[in-house]
């Protein structure tokens, strides 16, 4: 089984991407696992703070688009999902049965700081190997993100999309 976070992130579904291709290529299973605290402090004091059954829905939807985009990508490949109500970094240093831990990463370059809490949590406390996978530069010639980018970059590292 391969084991995935996803939050929302390019540098999630970089990861998701990658690691569904390499489920798909050992015949294995994908669990797609998203983790949510309510205890954690809103992005800013003035932001409204979510309650938990908005919270529940949004990480819902979050796993169903990460299934759809596994499906359209690699059909057929089996895929468990895990919302947890843990803090991230205890979610997915918790994963039991997994053969490989993938997270994205949005370093643009070696060294220059953007691991970030959650992965340097679960490079110090892996559950099992862990691959970390760094998230392309993909935008529009308008300098926005690309509505097929998501693809673009699966094509780019050689993931078949459908």
């Amino acid at each position: 089984m391969i084991a995935v976070g996803v939050d929302g992130s390019d540098a999630a579904e970089a990861a998701l991407l990658w690691a569904a291709r390499e489920a798909y290529q050992r015949g294995g299973v994908l669990l797609v696992l998203h983790a949510w605290n309510r205890h954690l402090r809103p992005p800013a004091p003035y932001a409204p703070v979510p309650g938990p059954d908005d919270e529940h829905r949004a990480g819902m939807r979050l796993l169903e688009r990460s299934v759809d985009m596994v499906g359209a990508g690699f059909p057929g490949l089996p895929v468990r999902t895990v919302l947890s109500g843990l803090r991230p970094e205890q979610a997915l240093t918790g994963v039991t049965g997994a053969d490989l831990l993938v997270l994205g990463s949005a370093a643009q370059q070696p060294g220059d700081g953007r691991l970030g809490a959650v992965l340097l949590a679960c490079l110090r406390w892996p559950p099992c190997p862990v691959v970390v996978v760094q998230t392309p530069a993909c935008t529009s010639p308008a300098g926005g993100s690309s509505a097929h980018g998501s693809a673009t970059r699966a094509r780019r590292r050689g993931i078949r999309v459908h």
